[in-house]
């Protein structure tokens, strides 16, 4: 009798073993932690910033403590050669398990079927996208479905160069500035000769005259996205009064701009003020020439209003990825308020998760990057969201670099943008 029992015992532990087996098996991601599977498995993140490196991978240890069988190996590849390898990696089934996505490159890669929908998720409850300011999650939408989880946001600043402002007995730039005041202190910081100068007034959108333009009362794109607003006269004025700057000698050419960055010429302590991301401020405080010289300032009042842009880098995961449920599982921590908590104690990025930001301004006490936060409010979004955007905002650096380097007038040039956008759009419907 005792025999039997041990028997039935062991047989009793044999299938409990089989069956705990077949459950790790039936799982194609090969081991997520939800079904149990202690199967090790590695998953790739590749980002674009190598300034944040430290902040992404010490999130991937957090989350690695979580998930003990599943390894993060974060990669940085720099921005001039990340949509380059993106493009390629992509229609080959090579993007990395999850990856960081621009709201200016979206639009290609959902299109094309290369990340992998999320909506399922999100009616699911695994993500709740009210975590999020709505027009972050919006970036990441197309046709109704969720491909990403808004990881930061950005909107746009005055940096400025207190050593240069304080040789010249000028008061720092506030929230009572205008483009006028800019334009006038831009012309007294101005030493030509010396090769310094008083504002980068650089051919740019996001961190350009995106913002002038709309400070002006003039648009990119109207609500709808039917529309380009580059040959609003509201716009056509603000394009001119940037361009102006170069003209009076107050900001360097766009050659000189071109040959070497206006961000790169502020770092040296040769540009007294230039527009700049909230990305960039590590960027800025890694130069020991302006560290601890330099300070954040809203843009300057227009016509109309303060202008800004705001956009928000996405975590995306690959439809391709042959560990789904992995990378899933680390999306999904990559949206979570512990890795926003992270990302803004490493004073990497403004984090996108609600009520996060305070950490990123407090991480650098010197500087005033609450302007950032603040100005997020009645920022403009990033005008990407329309199938012609790949298309117009290719040519649109083509155009008007025609204008900024002098071959013909800004009118034109931004005339020409807005008939170029225009048929574009006809063409996408």
């Amino acid at each position: 009798m005792k025999i039997r029992k041990k028997w039935a015992a062991g047989l009793a532990s044999l299938l409990l073993v089989s069956l705990m087996a077949g459950c790790n098996n039936s799982n194609d991601g090969g081991g997520a932690t939800d079904s149990g599977s202690l199967k090790k498995v590695t998953i790739s993140y590749t980002i674009w910033d190598k300034n944040q490196q430290p902040a992404m991978e010490a999130i991937a240890d957090a989350f690695t403590e979580q998930h003990p069988n599943i390894e993060v190996k974060v990669d940085a590849i720099p921005w001039g050669e990340y949509w380059t390898k993106m493009s390629a990696a992509a229609p080959a089934g090579m993007l990395p398990d999850v990856f960081w996505m621009h709201g200016g490159q979206f639009m290609k890669y959902a299109e094309g079927q290369f990340l992998e929908p999320i909506t399922d998720k999100v009616q699911a409850n695994e993500i709740d996208l009210n975590n999020y300011a709505s027009n972050l999650v919006s970036i990441y939408t197309l046709d109704g479905k969720n491909y990403g989880i808004p990881k930061d946001f950005d909107t746009i600043g005055l940096a400025y160069n207190k050593e240069l402002f304080d040789q010249a007995n000028i008061a720092y730039p506030d929230d009572t500035w205008d483009y006028a005041k800019l334009a006038e202190v831009a012309k007294q910081l101005s030493q030509p000769d010396k090769g310094i100068y008083g504002f980068g007034a650089k051919l740019d959108t996001q961190a350009g005259y995106w913002n002038d333009m709309l400070a002006n009362g003039g648009f990119i794109l109207n609500e709808d996205m039917t529309k380009s607003g580059y040959d609003e006269q509201a716009s056509i004025e603000a394009l001119k009064a940037r361009y102006q700057m170069i003209l009076d000698k107050a900001s360097p050419t766009h050659q000189q701009m071109t040959d070497t960055d206006s961000v790169e010429m502020f770092k040296s302590g040769k540009l007294a003020m230039i527009f700049d991301g909230s990305w960039d401020n590590g960027n800025l405080a890694s130069s020991e020439i302006i560290k601890g010289k330099y300070d954040w300032a809203p843009l300057p009042k227009g016509k109309v209003k303060r202008g800004n842009i705001i956009n928000g880098i996405g975590n995306v995961m690959s439809t391709k990825g042959k560990h789904k449920d992995e990378a899933w599982q680390f999306l999904k921590f990559l949206g979570s308020k512990e890795a926003a908590e992270i990302t803004a104690e490493m004073g990497a990025a403004i984090p996108a998760f609600n009520n996060t930001q305070d950490a990123w301004v407090k991480n650098n006490p010197d500087l005033n990057l609450q302007v950032f936060i603040d100005q997020a409010a009645d920022a403009t979004p990033y005008p990407s969201g329309s199938k012609s955007y790949p298309v117009w905002f290719s040519k649109e650096a083509e155009i008007m670099s025609q204008a900024w380097g002098g071959a013909i007038s800004i009118e034109e040039g931004a005339k020409k943008v807005a008939e170029m956008m225009n048929q574009a759009i006809e063409d996408a419907k």
